[in-house]
C-alpha cells in the first residue's frame, strides 16, 4: 500500500450499478474510514440511490455503518436526466425480480431509513473536522460538492483531495461524442469544482474504459465465492452488463467507480497529468465535454493545472485490488 495509514472518506454518489461496487470495496477496505455517503440525483432519483446505498450497507454488514444523507435531486440549473434504462428502474438491476427457493423476496424492503441530516451539511462538517487529512471520492455528477462550495467556499477548500470519476481527457465521452455522463448531468457544477482550487483527481474514461469485468468472471466468481455479496454482484450486474452486451459487443461492464475507489486507497495504480481543464456548459453539441489544455506552450500563470488527470492505469493491480475486496 501506498500509506498504511487510515484516511477518513466520503463517498459522494448517485447509487447506480459500479456506484455499488465501488461502495463494497471501500466499506472492505481497512485503509479506508468510510464516514459517511452523501447521496444525490443521477443515475436514478435522489431517494431510491439513498436507498441502493442503504441496501448495499446491509448486504456488507460492516462493523461501523457510514451515515447516509441524501442531497441535490437535481441539477444545478438543468433539468433531470437519468441512466434508469442503463442501471435498471431501480438503479441495481431490478433486484425484485430476485427470489430465494421458497419464494420469498431475495432482496426484502429495507428496515433502514437514511440520516435526516442533509448531505451538504455532512460534507461541511466533515471537511471542518478532519480538514487536509478528508478525501472525498464523488462517483456521480457533482451537484454535492458543488452546492457545498457556494454555501461555504472556504470550509470545502480545506478538502485535502476530491477523487472525481467524471470526464474524458484524451478519448470520446460515453453519453454524446463529447462528454461523459457524470459531467452531462450536471456540466456546471462540475466547472464550479474546477475552479475550486482544491486538489482533484479525474478518474475519466481514459483509465476506466481498460477496467473491464466480463460477465463470465462475475459468474466464475460467484461460484467460488458464494456469499451474500457475491450473489448481489452478480443480480445487480446483469441488466448493466447486457447493455454493454447488446449496444458495444461486450457482455460485462466497466468499472469505472470502483477505479475511483481504487486510486483513492492506492494513487499509485494510475499515472496522472497535471492539466488546465475547463467544462463546456454551453456547447450546444459540446455540453458536459471536459476540454483539458494539452498544448505544450501554455502559459502555466494565466491556466495553472487545476486536476491531476488519470490517463493509464496498471489494470492488473487495479483488478487484484478489486477482486481482494468484494
Amino acid at each position: 500500500m501506498a500509506n498504511s495509514q487510515v484516511r477518513p472518506v466520503i463517498i459522494d454518489t448517485d447509487g447506480g450499478v459500479d456506484d455499488a461496487l465501488a461502495i463494497v470495496m471501500a466499506l472492505n477496505c481497512e485503509h479506508l474510514d468510510l464516514k459517511a455517503v452523501t447521496v444525490l440525483a443521477g443515475n436514478i432519483d435522489v431517494n431510491q440511490a439513498a436507498n441502493n446505498v442503504l441496501r448495499v450497507i446491509e448486504i456488507v454488514q460492516p462493523k461501523q455503518p457510514p451515515l447516509v444523507a441524501k442531497g441535490c435531486e437535481k441539477p444545478l440549473v438543468r433539468p433531470p436526466f437519468n441512466a434508469a434504462g442503463i442501471h435498471g428502474a431501480d438503479g441495481l438491476g431490478e433486484l425484485h425480480q430476485f427470489k430465494n427457493a421458497d419464494g420469498s423476496p431475495r432482496y426484502p424492503q429495507l428496515t433502514v431509513e437514511p440520516s435526516s441530516e442533509d448531505a451538504v451539511d455532512v460534507l461541511l462538517k466533515a471537511a471542518q473536522e478532519y480538514g487536509s487529512e478528508l478525501t472525498i471520492v464523488a462517483l456521480g455528477p457533482l451537484t454535492n460538492i458543488a452546492t457545498a462550495l457556494q454555501r461555504e467556499r472556504s470550509t470545502l477548500q480545506k478538502v485535502g483531495r476530491i477523487v472525481i470519476m467524471g470526464g474524458a481527457v484524451k478519448v470520446p465521452g460515453n453519453i454524446s461524442a463529447a462528454a461523459e455522463f457524470n459531467f452531462f448531468v450536471d456540466p456546471d457544477a462540475a466547472q464550479v469544482v474546477m475552479e475550486s482550487g482544491i486538489p482533484l483527481t479525474l478518474v475519466g474514461l481514459d483509465v476506466a474504459m481498460k477496467a473491464p469485468l466480463p460477465r463470465k468472471d462475475v459468474e466464475n466468481y460467484v461460484q467460488k465465492q458464494r456469499s451474500l455479496v457475491s450473489q448481489f454482484i452478480a443480480d445487480c450486474t446483469g441488466i448493466y452488463m447486457a447493455f454493454y452486451r447488446d449496444n458495444e459487443g461486450f457482455h460485462g461492464c466497466y468499472l469505472h467507480d470502483p477505479l475511483a475507489v481504487g486510486v483513492a486507497i492506492d494513487p499509485s495504480l494510475v499515472s496522472t497529468e497535471s492539466v488546465y481543464m475547463v467544462v463546456e456548459t454551453e456547447g450546444r453539441f459540446t455540453s458536459g465535454m471536459s476540454l483539458a489544455d494539452l498544448r505544450d506552450r501554455r502559459d502555466e500563470s494565466t491556466f495553472p493545472p487545476n486536476v491531476d488527470a488519470c490517463l493509464e492505469v496498471d489494470t492488473e493491480r487495479f483488478m487484484k485490488l478489486f477482486y481482494d475486496l468484494i
